[in-house]
């Protein structure tokens, strides 16, 4: 046969291409494989075919240059015959990782958080609603080293596999292999804190499948395969071994794998255990519509918990709170003459957002025990944010000045819980404090060092405060500091309060009191 091969194996009979494929060491391999080509598109039968592809398979004794070297190599990224499928998905990959670069991504070890933002699996997103996680997780990778690791492994599967079942099986085979490793990680690792990428769910999946083909198929003896399948083995229990180390997501590789290996045992029914590239278009629409099913209903099956909706609804009320505070960075730059016009539809849209935010903690019936105390913190957070704002819109509509001392209460009172909110270790006695100290105080009692009235933007420059009780220095509740005085004390007994900003309470206290004083005094007797 000469040169162009392809259009020559179409114009010869079906007799001619058999005896081709039977005289094979007299041609050249892409001569042979296009009359395997051809013979399939005719819907025959190829014999020995599996035989035929691992002999022209076997490197040949010629020592290449360093430039066939080189296009050998950009090869890998070009589709051809029996190699279709793997490079566009090897392409994809890379493309998907340059354009990670290009918004910002780590090179190395990319950020969870930005992974999550790009489409990373992440529990508490995943399922509630943005199921596409599954998918685009697949195309993501945390840094070169896992990229080039996965790929190398896709290239190797991908190269014997399409040419034994084709490009539709292998690309079905590793979308569903993919989508079933993304669900198994979110029933084996917990939701809400494992962040999962990469495309390793899915080539595992080419493993198991290519393992079970073989396994099934029926032209060749036990004794000419035993030794295939043992390597086959050996190479999938050593990943899956290492996979056990910490970081890895080994639920992945196993939900995919499995998966790969119930598709290929599909796929030898199918065809009678023979290899081949020839499965009907009915047939495989059936296969898939039963395996998307099956994975919806997995997918559906898994549980949840209350520390997952916890943290999505902590994750959702960031959001909404940032929204929010427009309204509030507004009325702050207007200062004395607010536009009405402008800044009473932003604080409406406040008060819904705080709304949300209220609907999506109630709605949390079993939040970690352990996230208790801050569960209730927040929810009082947000539910006093919501009664400030609602306060803003009367007093806008009324014409009335908006910085008046139930205002300012209230003020007081939220920055104090986001203050607490923010600390790593919230306990009990802290958010005790904070309701008995901090609550139904009154104009008089809330004034700066000269006695005069506060506003909000003086009240949120008071952080982490050192607090001081008749002049006795008690300590910084955010450092730890024990302050069983402030827990006994009972608002009837307070008399004024004084904040003193950063500067003055430092000249005042020494360094300690760097984030701030509150400085209390109680009633005589």
């Amino acid at each position: 046969m000469d040169k162009n091969y392809t259009a020559q194996a179409q114009e010869l009979t079906t007799d001619a291409l058999l005896t081709v494929l039977q005289e094979y060491r007299e041609y050249e391999a892409e001569a042979v494989l296009a009359a395997i080509q051809e013979l399939e598109h005719r819907g025959v039968e190829v014999p020995g075919k599996y035989h035929l592809l691992q002999e022209l398979e076997q490197p040949q004794p010629v020592k290449e240059t360093q430039a066939e070297n080189a296009k050998s190599f950009l090869m890998l990224f070009v589709p051809q015959p029996y190699y279709t499928v793997t490079p566009i998905l090897l392409n994809l990959n890379l493309l998907v990782f340059l354009g990670g670069l290009v918004l910002g991504l780590d090179f190395m070890n990319p950020d969870a958080n930005r992974l999550v933002d790009i489409g990373a699996n992440f529990g508490p997103y995943t399922l509630t609603g943005e199921w596409w996680r599954l998918f685009t997780s697949m195309f993501l990778h945390g840094g070169v080293v896992h990229l080039l690791f996965n790929m190398v492994a896709l290239v190797q599967i991908g190269m014997q596999l399409e040419a034994l079942i084709g490009r539709v099986q292998f690309a079905v085979a590793y979308l569903l292999c993919g989508l079933a490793g993304s669900i198994t990680s979110l029933w084996w690792i917990s939701p809400e804190i494992s962040v999962s990428v990469g495309a390793s769910g899915a080539i595992f999946g080419m493993f198991g499948l290519l393992l079970v083909v073989m396994l099934l198929e029926r032209e060749l003896a036990w004794k000419d395969k035993k030794a295939i399948l043992t390597n086959m083995a050996v190479v999938i229990g050593i990943n899956l071994a290492y996979g056990m180390r910490g970081g890895i997501d080994n639920a992945a590789h196993v939900g995919g794998l499995l998966s790969g290996m119930a598709y290929g045992a599909v796929l030898l029914l199918r065809s009678d255990r023979y290899i081949t590239q020839n499965y009907n278009l009915k047939g495989t629409a059936v296969t898939v519509g039963l395996g998307l099913g099956a994975l919806v209903v997995f997918f559906n099956l898994i549980p949840f918990t209350g520390m997952t909706r916890y943290t999505f609804a902590l994750d959702e009320i960031g959001k909404k709170e940032e929204l929010a505070m427009q309204a509030v960075y507004e009325l702050d730059k207007a200062g004395d003459h607010p536009d009405t016009a402008k800044l009473l539809p932003m604080v409406e849209g406040g008060i819904e957002l705080w709304e949300e935010c209220e609907v999506l903690l109630e709605n949390i019936d079993d939040a970690p025990k352990e996230e208790q105390a801050r569960f209730t913190a927040m929810l009082d957070y947000v539910r006093l944010r919501k009664l400030s704002y609602q306060m803003l819109r009367d007093d806008l509509k009324a014409g009335r000045p908006l910085m008046h001392a139930k205002q300012r209460q209230m003020l007081y009172a939220i920055n104090h819980y986001a203050q607490q909110l923010q600390e790593d270790d919230f306990s009990e006695a802290e958010t005790q404090y904070t309701d008995a100290g901090e609550q139904g105080l009154d104009e008089s009692m809330i004034t700066g060092s000269d006695g005069a009235p506060l506003d909000s933007t003086d009240m949120a420059s008071v952080t982490d405060p050192l607090y001081v009780l008749d002049g006795k220095v008690l300590g910084v509740a955010s450092q730890g500091d024990d302050l069983p005085e402030m827990q006994q004390l009972s608002q009837d007994k307070i008399k004024s309060i004084v904040l003193l900003k950063a500067t003055e309470a430092e000249e005042t206290f020494g360094k300690k009191a760097a984030g701030g004083a509150i400085v209390i005094t109680t009633k005589k007797e």
